[in-house]
């Protein structure tokens, strides 16, 4: 029998989790149990990094998420941290999903003008500096930026309006436009995250200026390290105790399971 078309990258399937009437699911039956069914719609949920934390440690803590979201039509508004690409992260996602799916409803915001050309690449900058005030206040770049800004959020939507994720990295907007500015914009992405009814994941490495004030506005938060077993994560609010992130025993990657840090 032929494969499937557009499925000659794909090394596993994901098995979606079903979402609760008020609630996303994380992807993470475990994570679910301890969120009393995952993360509330219309909120926004904060990830604590410290200098520990690897690229590979958020895939492997998110991506049930991301994938649950698209395996339900759900899309997806990435800002990535400053150690991933677009190609990158399009490249890792579609090890689960396939390149159609992810290219009609993933978009991920570009700043710099980093990796310009692909359909789900938005660019928004042009690679000079965002501090640039003439830049920024000109009406027409202005303008031009908020019009792709919305058609990125139609087609996450989908034809039939659906809620999206929105992921943040803090890093991108605290570095190129300072701590004030990247928490204006902030504001604005967690009114739409809950006027929209979308699931928002922020991702705060250390050191960053925005860091209170992002903090005040978020609803779940959680802190993230690695030690010598693994990826750990602890729930702030709501709290729990400290469990190891690691790959389903039974079912595999991409899908996790948390287990209690051995003491």
């Amino acid at each position: 029998m032929r494969a499937p078309a557009n499925r000659s990258r794909t090394t596993a399937e994901w098995t979606p989790t079903p979402d609760p009437d008020d609630r996303f699911s994380t992807g993470v039956p475990d994570f679910d149990r301890l969120l009393d069914g995952g993360f509330g719609r219309g909120t926004m949920a904060l990830f604590l990094l410290d200098e520990t934390v690897r690229r590979e440690d958020l895939d492997l803590l998110l991506f049930p998420t991301l994938l649950n979201m698209l395996y339900h039509s759900r899309g997806i508004i990435a800002v990535l941290p400053a150690r991933d690409s677009p190609h990158d992260f399009r490249a890792r996602l579609t090890r689960y999903v396939t390149r159609r799916r992810f290219d009609s409803r993933v978009r991920v915001m570009d700043y710099i003008g980093e990796d310009k050309g692909p359909p789900y690449v938005v660019t928004v900058g042009d690679g000079s500096l965002p501090g640039d005030d003439a830049r920024r206040k000109n009406p027409k770049v202005r303008k031009a930026a908020l019009a792709k800004v919305v058609q990125a959020e139609r087609e996450a939507q989908g034809g039939r309006g659906k809620p999206f994720v929105e992921l943040f990295a803090f890093e991108v907007f605290e570095t190129l436009m300072g701590a004030e500015a990247a928490l204006r914009l902030y504001y604005q992405g967690i009114k739409r995250v809950r006027q929209l009814g979308n699931l928002g994941l922020g991702v705060l490495g250390p050191g960053l200026g925005c860091a209170a004030g992002v903090r005040r506005m978020v609803d779940t938060e959680f802190s993230l390290h690695r030690d010598e077993v693994g990826l750990l994560i602890k729930g702030l609010n709501p709290g729990f105790p400290t469990c190891v992130v690691t790959p389903d025993p039974v079912r595999g990657l991409p899908h996790v399971a948390f287990v209690p840090r051995p003491n």
